[in-house]
């Protein structure tokens, strides 16, 4: 960070590549939409060369960025609503099992590509529904597989709260998916 912060542009070229993929996927699991992560993840990196010199090099990098992230992944959140969102009725979802499986994140064998897109779809919605603190702390234990540990110290909190923040978003979600599935049974 240092030689970013002195305009070594080799360095920044080094930094990027090595939190490319972690950025994409952390992009990705909040966004939900795949076409969307490389623009997304330009304009991450632009914010982060132009704050370059307001980083403190006494604090880790990685909670820095992961902030720049969830901010922007906010932002473009924000601009999709605007734009339009899906309807529950433009889903076909089979069974509250399949929804459990995927809540777990298993692999959900034997359902055909075009059924796993639509539960990823209401996945990526239902989790939108979610209360900030909660689809954060999801999306980084159950998505990005991030360890109590390092969630206790990205969210400022200790490891038990951690815990407990994704044991209510799980339980959450996990409800929000069964009244979809309920809403979908009882439509026309």
């Amino acid at each position: 960070m240092r030689r970013c912060q002195s305009g070594d542009d080799t360095a920044f070229e080094e930094l990027v590549r090595k939190y490319q993929q972690p950025l994409f996927n952390l992009i990705y699991h909040n966004m939900g939409r795949r076409n969307d992560v490389e623009d997304i993840a330009q304009k991450i990196f632009s914010k982060v060369y132009f704050s370059l010199p307001k980083f403190d090099n006494n604090r880790p990098f990685f909670p820095w960025l992961y902030r720049i992230v969830i901010n922007q992944c906010y932002d473009e959140m924000r601009r999709a609503r605007r734009r339009r969102s899906l309807t529950f009725s433009e889903l076909n979802l089979q069974d509250s099992e399949n929804i459990e499986n995927l809540i777990r994140q298993e692999e959900i064998a034997g359902a055909p590509a075009d059924e796993r897109e639509e539960l990823h779809l209401l996945l990526h919605k239902m989790l939108d529904r979610l209360p900030e603190k909660q689809r954060r702390a999801l999306v980084l234990r159950d998505l990005e597989d991030v360890s109590y540990e390092k969630m206790a110290e990205l969210l400022n909190c200790s490891e038990q709260a951690a815990r407990l923040k994704v044991f209510r978003a799980r339980t959450h979600l996990r409800d929000l998916m069964l009244k979809a599935m309920r809403r979908r049974a009882r439509a026309p």
